[in-house]
């Protein structure tokens, strides 16, 4: 390596090591930051399946926000017939937020939706002796959205896809049925990995920069 090459190298190897002393780790703030709001309603998350997966994917979904976002007001409103008959309307959509925010006073709404795409049963035996005792791999997605009231306009909206093998599965009149002892236990890691992926506009996140 001659003179010059040497000068030239040595700047570069300057350059780097400055730059690299210089970048610091930022915090990023959620896009979508919830304290906007004086309090947010949500509406246990509807599904095609029966039994307690939608309403587990409901709790951990608020527990997920409150977590990343301390302080947020959420009102429980129930499942969506409840709620239809509590404001004498025959469907919730966009039109119906203007009788939520009137009657609960929460200006903005979470709706979310659970859907089982595909179980792949894994039974023996011992398993067709009840119903509900098998274990499957389960193709499930769960979509949620967030309305500000009174005009129903989606502000933020957020989908994922997983497939978990998971237990306490079975079928009652033609419909996926999740019934067990212990829901968190038997279906929580697929909730879990759902309601993280579709939260992740709710946290706080890090960048080096």
């Amino acid at each position: 390596m001659n003179l010059r090459q040497f000068t030239i190298f040595s700047i570069l190897t300057f350059l780097f090591v400055f730059g690299c002393a210089k970048r610091v780790t930022v915090e990023v703030p959620p896009q979508v930051d919830l304290h906007s709001y004086d309090a947010v309603g949500i509406v246990e998350f509807t599904s095609d399946a029966k039994g307690e997966l939608p309403s587990l994917a409901t709790q951990r979904f608020i527990e997920t926000l409150q977590r990343s976002q301390p302080g947020v007001r959420v009102l429980e409103l129930g499942n969506e017939e409840e709620l239809k008959d509590v404001l004498g309307i025959n469907k919730l959509d966009y039109s119906a937020m203007n009788a939520i925010k009137e009657q609960f006073g929460v200006e903005a709404v979470i709706l979310g939706k659970l859907d089982v795409t595909d179980v792949r049963p894994n039974i023996n035996l011992q398993d067709l002796m009840s119903a509900l005792s098998a274990s499957a791999e389960v193709d499930a997605s769960l979509t949620a959205r967030l309305l500000e009231a009174p005009r129903g306009v989606t502000v933020w909206t957020m989908s994922s896809r997983r497939t978990e093998k998971i237990a306490h599965v079975g079928m009652s009149g033609g419909a996926v049925v999740f019934d067990a002892q212990d829901p968190e236990r038997a279906y929580g890691v697929l909730v879990d990995a759902l309601v993280h992926d579709i939260t992740r506009d709710f946290r706080v996140t890090y960048a080096t920069r």
